[in-house]
Order: C-alpha cells, then sequence, then structure tokens
C-alpha cells in the first residue's frame, strides 16, 4: 500500500479509467491494469517524473515525464535495468559529494529493506548542473505488502520548483554553492575552535559556537543543512550535557549526530554522553586523522539511515509530523513577520468509534482523503498530522477569512467523504501574535473545538477572549477536584425508579451533585465532562460508589427495606485496570449483596471489544448486574446486548421525547421488544407527561425513571419518599 493507494482495492476502477494525458501510460500489474492518473492522485502534483520499477527482473516503465530539467528520462531507459539506469543517473547528475549517498540508498535490495519497514521513504540529494546546485528529492514507495510487493515507484522532484517546499527552502537552504557539507563546532575555547576549522575546512564548511546557548541556537537555524556538530563538554552559559539534554527534547534538532570532544580517561564522561543521545567522542589532544575518520563515518551513517524523513513525515498522509510543524511554522513566522498567520486545527470526532465500528483500514482511508482534501485547498502556508485524530495548518495572507466559504468547504468533504456521518470539527486561531509559541497558537485553535464539539448545529468555532475565559474557569475546576474530594463536597441525589404498573419505587439511579462551601451548586454538566476528559472522572466514579454502598450498608442495619441503587460507571473507569476487583472489594468490605449496586455503562462504551467483556464477565461473575445506559442516545452497538451479559436495558429521554409521535412511539416500541425477547428488564428515562407514562405503560415497559414522579434527590429526602411511596 502506498498511502490510500491499494492494487486490489481498485480493480474495477483501474479497468475502466484511462490515462489523462500523452505523458501518462497505462502499466499492467499481476493481470491488472494500474491506471497512472490514480498513482499521481496519490503522489500530488508536485512530482513531475514518475517511474515503476519491478523487482524480480528490474525493468523500468515511465509513468509520466514532464520536467526536463530533472535529468531523468535521458538516462532511465525502458530498455536497460534499473541498476545500470540509476548508476547512470547519478553519474550523470548528483553531486559528487552526495553520489556515495545516493548509490546506498538507491541500491535495489537496500530500498526493498527500507520498504518492509516503511511503506514509502525520501532521499533528499544535490544536483550540479553548469556549475550551479540544486536540491532534488526522490521518494520511493512500494506497491502491495510489506511481505509481498513486487514493484517500487520511483518519484522525482525538483525542491527548488515545489512552490511549499520553496518557502521553507528560502529560509532555511544551504548556505552556499560549494556543496560541502556543514559541521557546527561548539568550542568556548578560541584556540580549540581555530584547530579544529583549520583541520576541517578543505573538506567542509564549518560554523562555530563559543558556548552552548549559541550552539543551540544555530543548531536550530541551520539543523536541515548541517550534516554533524562537534561539541565539547566544558563549556560555560550551557555545558555540553545541557546542550546534549535539550537537543534530546527536539526530534527534528536530534536527527543531526552530535560527537563530544572530552578529556583523555574522560570514561564516565563519555558513557554519560553516549547515555544521552551522542554518537560518538573524540579526545583531546587532537589526532587528525582518528577525528576526519570519525567524522565521516557518523555523517555516512546518519545520510544512509534517512533519520530526518522518519520525524519529518507522518507515514500514512505524507504530512510533517507535529514536532516538523512546529519547527517550520517558527520559521515562517520569523521569515514573514507582517503577514497575518492563522492557525487551523481539524479534529475527527469519536475517532476510537470510528475505528471500532469500520476497522483500522478503513479509518486510514478516511484519513487519506481528509489529508488529500486538505492539501488540494491549501495554497500558502503549511500542514501537518497531529496527533492521531487531527489536523493543524497554518497559513497566512492579507485577506481575511471568509467563514461561509469555510463552512461551504467543510461541508463539501464531509458530503465527499468514504464514510458519511463522521464529524470533523474545525477550531481557528485568526490573525496570530507572532509573539506566542506556535505550540500555545495550536492550543487555542484547539480550545475553540472543545466549545463545539458536542454540538450538532456548528463544526467551526473560533478563538475568542470567552473561549479563553473558559478555559480558565476550567482549570480552575480542575484544580478544585482534590480538594473537594477531601472535603466531601459532591453529594450523592439518587432518583427514584417507579414500577410502571404499582407505581411503587423499586429501585433507584445514584447521581452526583457539586455543593461548593459557599452553597453554590455547580451543574453536572459542567464538571463531568471535564474529568471525564482529565481522567479524574475515575476517582469520582468510585467516591459515589462508595457512598452508595455505605447507604446500602446502613439501610440493612437499620432494617429498612433494601432497594437496589445503581451506579454509573464511565467508559474510562471501566477500562481501566484492575477496576473489577476493586469494586468487588468494596462491596465485600461493606458486607452487603452485590445485586443491591447494579453498575448502568452507557452505549458508547459497550463497543470496547474483548477488553470491556473481560471485566464486565468478572463482575457478573462476583454477583453484580449491569445495565446499558442511555441506549438511543449515540453509537448503538446492537452486538454487545449479545456478547455483554446487562439484565436491563434503559432507554434515553431522547427517545422518549418523542414517543408521543407514531415515529418515535414505533422506534420505542421495537427496542422494548427487543429487550424483552433478550431477556432484559426495560426502563424509560426522562419520563415527564402522563401522555408518555401512558404510551410506556401501552408498549409494556417495566420501569419509569423522570421528572413525572420524582427528580433526584438528597439522601434524607430520598429515604423518605420510599417510607412514603410504600
Amino acid at each position: 500500500m502506498f498511502g490510500i493507494f491499494t492494487i486490489s482495492e481498485r480493480r474495477e476502477l483501474y479497468m475502466t479509467n484511462a490515462p489523462k494525458n500523452k505523458h501518462e501510460k497505462n502499466i499492467a500489474v499481476d493481470n491488472e491494469i494500474v491506471v497512472v492518473s490514480d498513482i499521481i492522485n496519490v503522489l500530488g502534483e508536485d512530482f513531475s517524473n514518475i517511474y515503476c520499477v519491478s523487482r524480480d527482473g528490474e525493468s523500468v516503465d515511465i509513468y509520466r515525464y514532464e520536467n526536463a530539467d530533472v535529468g531523468v528520462k535521458e538516462v532511465l531507459h525502458e530498455e536497460e535495468p534499473y541498476k545500470i539506469a540509476m548508476q547512470r543517473y547519478i553519474d550523470a547528475n548528483v553531486l559528487q559529494d552526495d553520489k556515495e549517498k545516493m548509490e546506498v540508498a538507491t541500491k535495489l535490495d537496500n530500498v526493498c529493506r527500507q520498504l518492509q519497514h516503511a511503506s514509502q521513504f525520501t532521499i533528499h540529494y544535490r544536483v550540479k548542473r553548469n556549475n550551479e546546485i540544486s536540491f532534488y528529492r526522490m521518494k520511493c514507495a512500494r506497491m502491495g505488502d510489506a511481505d509481498t510487493f513486487q514493484r517500487i515507484i520511483f518519484a522525482f522532484a525538483s525542491e527548488d520548483k515545489d512552490v511549499r517546499l520553496n518557502e521553507l527552502g528560502i529560509m532555511m537552504k544551504f548556505s552556499g554553492a560549494t556543496g560541502k557539507r556543514k559541521i557546527l563546532i561548539v568550542e568556548d575555547d578560541a584556540l580549540n575552535r581555530e584547530m579544529l576549522s583549520a583541520l576541517l575546512e578543505d573538506r567542509y564548511e564549518i560554523i562555530t559556537a563559543q558556548n552552548g546557548k549559541e550552539g543551540y541556537q544555530l543548531l536550530s537555524d541551520h539543523y536541515k543543512e548541517l550534516s554533524l556538530v562537534l561539541l565539547d563538554v566544558q563549556m560555560p552559559v550551557m555545558n555540553g550535557f545541557e546542550f546534549l539534554k535539550k537537543v534530546r527534547e527536539d526530534a527534528l534538532l536530534s536527527s543531526v549526530p552530535i560527537i563530544v570532544i572530552t578529556v583523555k580517561d574522560g570514561i564516565d564522561t563519555e558513557l554519560l554522553c553516549l547515555d544521552m543521545g551522542a554518537s560518538d567522542f573524540i579526545t583531546k589532544p587532537y589526532n587528525s586523522d582518528i577525528i576526519r575518520k570519525r567524522i565521516r563515518n557518523v555523517i555516512r551513517l546518519k545520510e544512509s539511515s534517512l533519520t530526518l524523513e522518519a520525524v519529518e513525515r507522518d507515514e500514512l498522509t505524507g504530512f510533517y509530523t507535529e514536532q516538523a510543524f512546529l519547527h517550520y511554522a517558527k520559521q515562517i513566522m520569523s521569515f514573514k513577520p507582517n503577514k497575518k498567520m492563522q492557525i487551523i486545527v481539524a479534529k475527527i470526532k469519536d475517532f476510537k468509534l470510528v475505528n471500532s465500528i469500520y476497522g483500522t483500514k478503513r479509518a486510514d482511508e478516511y484519513l487519506c482523503y481528509l489529508a488529500s482534501c486538505y492539501s488540494e485547498k491549501l495554497e500558502d502556508g503549511l500542514i501537518a498530522r497531529k496527533g492521531s485524530t487531527s489536523f493543524v495548518c497554518m497559513f497566512y495572507g492579507d485577506e481575511k477569512l471568509d467563514h461561509l466559504k469555510l463552512v461551504d468547504t467543510a461541508n463539501k468533504i464531509a458530503a465527499n467523504a468514504p464514510i458519511h456521518g463522521v464529524k470533523v470539527k474545525y477550531g481557528i486561531y485568526e490573525d496570530a501574535d507572532h509573539d506566542l509559541p506556535i505550540s500555545t497558537m495550536c492550543d487555542y485553535a484547539s480550545l475553540a473545538i472543545e466549545t463545539i464539539m458536542e454540538s450538532y448545529d456548528s463544526d467551526v468555532a473560533y478563538y475568542t477572549e470567552d473561549v479563553a475565559l473558559k478555559r480558565i474557569r476550567d482549570q480552575i475546576m480542575e484544580n478544585s477536584f482534590e480538594s473537594a474530594i477531601e472535603n466531601q463536597e459532591f453529594t450523592v441525589y439518587y432518583q427514584p425508579k417507579i414500577d410502571i404498573l404499582t407505581e411503587q419505587v423499586v429501585a433507584a439511579e445514584a447521581l452526583v451533585r457539586w455543593k461548593r462551601p459557599d452553597d453554590t451548586m455547580v451543574p453536572p454538566g459542567r464538571f463531568i465532562p471535564i474529568y471525564e476528559k482529565d481522567g479524574q472522572i475515575e476517582k469520582l466514579d468510585e467516591y459515589v460508589f462508595k457512598k452508595v454502598c455505605q447507604l446500602q450498608k446502613k439501610m440493612i442495619h437499620s432494617q429498612k427495606p433494601l432497594l437496589s441503587i445503581s451506579v454509573n460507571l464511565s467508559r474510562s473507569s471501566i477500562l481501566r485496570d484492575g477496576v473489577a476487583e476493586q469494586y468487588i472489594n468494596i462491596v465485600k468490605e461493606n458486607e452487603i449483596p452485590f445485586s443491591c449496586v447494579p453498575l448502568e455503562l452507557t452505549e458508547s462504551a459497550a463497543i470496547y471489544g474483548e477488553r470491556l467483556r473481560k471485566t464486565a464477565g468478572q463482575l457478573v461473575e462476583s454477583g453484580f448486574k449491569l445495565h446499558m445506559d442511555d441506549f438511543g442516545s449515540g453509537y448503538s452497538s446492537m452486538i454487545s446486548l449479545n456478547q455483554l451479559p446487562f439484565s436491563a436495558l434503559k432507554i434515553d429521554k431522547s427517545l422518549i421525547d418523542h414517543i408521543c409521535e407514531a415515529k418515535g412511539k414505533t422506534l420505542v416500541e421495537q427496542v422494548i421488544m427487543l429487550a424483552k425477547l433478550l431477556n432484559m428488564k426495560v426502563v424509560a428515562e426522562g419520563v415527564e407527561t402522563k401522555e408518555q407514562l401512558e404510551i410506556l405503560k401501552e408498549l409494556k415497559c417495566d420501569e419509569i425513571q423522570g421528572f413525572y414522579y420524582a427528580k433526584p434527590m438528597p439522601e434524607d429526602e430520598f429515604i423518605a419518599y420510599v417510607q412514603k411511596k410504600r
């Protein structure tokens, strides 16, 4: 597979499509017709010269030939095998200093070995013609699976003619036309700097720094063109250890190899430096032959391993990684200080559910589809994959963002997506403050997304002062959690469940409320989403469960009627390691029946497969009853009703709200019938009117929970209510 392109998946398409222009042609691969236009769609228009090589016969086929400047067609003859054609190309075009690298990197065995680990990789090299040096890249991609592929795509592009790369190239271009590799020497002693420079300047271009701080800045500015850093350990301002530690935190900077300069007998120092990421070391006083050979070996190893491309590019989409985006965006901001910059983050809602429902392969296709759409729309800017579920884009221009055009584009992308119904939310930070770190700007755009993540009406949001204030309030709420638990500010309320025929209280559900020390009540809709996001909901779930168990223990000791009181278990809690043992121990410590504290799981949690089934099995085997909560509110997973041992199904209020309508009634009726066939009790949530109640009686629902009978109430009120209704 190369990106979203898989031969076996497009057989019918290949048989019916035709090449787009006279420079493209069809090629038969294993009795299937591979249409060049599809390959080009994957590669994009950056690559003007594209070839296909047979792994076994080494035959070369031309897919596309548009740019004579690349200098490929003249030597990559279709009649000659790959090995001869590639060597001719290297001999005729590649700069002398890059020839050895290219010969190693393009050897077919090495290419195939690399493609077994990654579906594609890129080699950057230089070409010298008419005493001018140009920058090129060659992308290699396998056609098929890692273990079985028989064909390889080779695509060539001039980086100088690629507009997007050229923007970056201007900022981080090799410093001159010397063709020499560049080395940074970081050494505080002026005499040592001069000695090293004199020793190496015949083969390398040298830049120097007199302390670690200055050296780190030079590395940040020139890392892409640097082949090596020579680093002294003992320096003022920032020593070698601090330098190594700081570099190790940046994936791009750490791709540049570092040779540490130490004194003789500094074994411990050398081991520590190697442990911190140094590639090698040399000792003082200098031995010129050893220095040259170690530098040559380290550079050769670095260039053949292609580590920079690995940390720069996302393998699936071909976009920059987030780390590379942050680095390049910073360069663009400094290079264009007067340009308006906009940051847009696109986040796929509930992408884990998409993975679970459609599988990894379809989910990857969806990601690649979004990537191709965003790449097509972006003209001036930079785009990257952010984490596993998001993309981030920085673009610039004098025109103000057109909100309606943005919304229209988002809608069109969604309408043509390979998986329908998946929501993508967009957060925008307009007119970016150039003094802010890029990561902060991305955070601002992400904060805007949070305000619409659960909205069905809006998919685009902007960062504003109100968004910032909300984030501050949320942060305060997060920071207050531990003290609120310790001071028992969280109070458990109980909402009765009523038997639909006898109208007697037969059970209840425990719900949490937050009463601040000043007696103000914080609605659960404000704090629960925050604690679900930061993981503190697990502690809150346990807190509520313990409170309910303590109440049940008190009811037994006072010889009062014991009703089952169900407790909500959040998705993160049920998926936590050891949760079954923990809750089993709490019940045993309180010496109460397991059946009196059923656990409610939302239907969205029920899709988490084997891991959830194992935990659910442990709980039920111990005596717990499981209820499916909020059925009909989101992604209904019918198979979970069969595979998980639920004893009750709770119909969500969103369905009950429409039960008085013909379609709504039919839907609820079918849900009740399904539950009954599976031997599950049915509870209707959110019942508020007499009319809803009568319809539920007609449909033979078992229990009612809602404001029609009772709102959630504190413990004392609940106990009194139960006694009154009996």
